[in-house]
């Protein structure tokens, strides 16, 4: 393009405003800007390239609201190519926009709604008539957006993703689409995601929720880890004997109550509250290290012969009383008069 300053008699005196100059007009002494091909060459070349660019065929009439406004028409067909959605519409199995294909640049396009469900049509033509071949990209439905591209070969149109259309094309291209809190539940399809939510739910529901009979352990059936079975191992791991120890030198109904016996491990005290010969006995009161968890525990006792073993076995069995949590009292009566030294052992059991 000319440079319009470059012309004799222009305007140059504000070229703020105007960087290149402006028309000046003749004041009678000949001094005004020429009209001429120069200074008006470049502005019809310009226009008649953009009435070509659109196939636009002048009419030699003025342009007028009668004529027609032809100039702006093909200043506007510039646009209609990129910024307006054209209707995608069938005529007897062929394809049509209401654009130009043939004025049209390669890899040039234009964003089109479509009117109908994509079919077996394998033409498209536009408002000039002309007839391209056409080839896709995604299956378009009625009333989604598509982008129709004119190529080197003829059309493709590529099927656009928008929020109304997203679901049916996930549908159709077999993504998945989120489980709902049901579907993942019951976990009998493989057509839907999986969502942290959802799986956290499902997940609390087997495991300790409402499902989880479904899912535990049995006797002929891996599964989870059910609480009884917990507690069986826990208990593998910590003996529930809780105080073990002795008390020795006792003689049936022969120490005066009050008085105390000698002890080892964990019991700490064993003193003698009642005894006698009229009865034969001995109750003593034990006091254990350990304190055990509830008084729900027994004693195992095993006697120990430190004397005469003739006379330590004329003795019945030991018996034992829970006091409390660190303290039990036992019992011990002889079958035949006679002095024992008995040395008894203890093991106290929380159950």
């Amino acid at each position: 393009m000319r440079i319009l300053s470059s012309n004799p008699n222009v305007d140059q005196s504000d070229l703020v405003n105007f960087p290149d100059g402006r028309i000046k007009d003749n004041d009678g002494s000949g001094n005004g800007t020429g009209i001429n091909e120069r200074t008006n060459g470049d502005i019809h070349q310009t226009i008649s390239r953009l009435m070509r660019k659109y196939g636009i065929i002048p009419n030699n009439l003025p342009d007028n609201v009668t004529n027609g406004f032809q100039i702006v028409e093909a200043i506007q067909a510039l646009a209609s190519k990129n910024d307006f959605v054209l209707a995608l519409t069938d005529v007897g199995g062929v394809l049509s926009v209401p654009i130009k294909f043939s004025f049209m640049d390669e890899n040039e396009s234009v964003i089109c709604k479509s009117g109908i469900n994509l079919a077996s049509q394998t033409q498209i033509k536009g408002s000039d008539a002309t007839t391209f071949n056409v080839t896709y990209v995604g299956s378009f439905k009625n009333n989604e957006y598509v982008r129709v591209i004119k190529t080197a070969s003829g059309v493709t149109i590529v099927r656009l993703a928008d929020a109304v259309s997203l679901d049916a094309m996930v549908a159709e291209l077999n993504f998945l689409k989120k489980a709902t809190q049901t579907e993942e539940n019951a976990g009998t399809i493989d057509t839907k995601a999986t969502t942290p939510l959802t799986n956290l739910t499902a997940f609390v529901r087997r495991v300790i929720g409402v499902d989880s009979v479904n899912y535990l352990a049995t006797a002929i059936r891996n599964g989870l880890y059910p609480k009884e079975h917990f507690a069986i191992v826990q208990a593998l791991g910590s003996s529930p004997v809780k105080n073990v120890g002795w008390l020795s030198g006792l003689d049936v109904a022969g120490p005066s109550p009050g008085a105390s016996l000698p002890t080892s491990g964990n019991i700490t005290t064993a003193v003698v509250f009642a005894s006698g010969t009229m009865t034969a006995e001995t109750f003593i009161l034990v006091t254990m290290q350990n304190a055990m968890t509830n008084t729900n525990y027994y004693v195992r006792s095993f006697i120990e012969s430190q004397g005469a073993l003739n006379q330590d076995d004329d003795v019945l069995s030991v018996v034992f009383k829970p006091i409390s949590t660190t303290q039990y009292q036992i019992a011990i009566k002889e079958s035949a008069g006679g002095i024992q030294s008995l040395k008894i052992h203890m093991e106290v059991v929380q159950l």
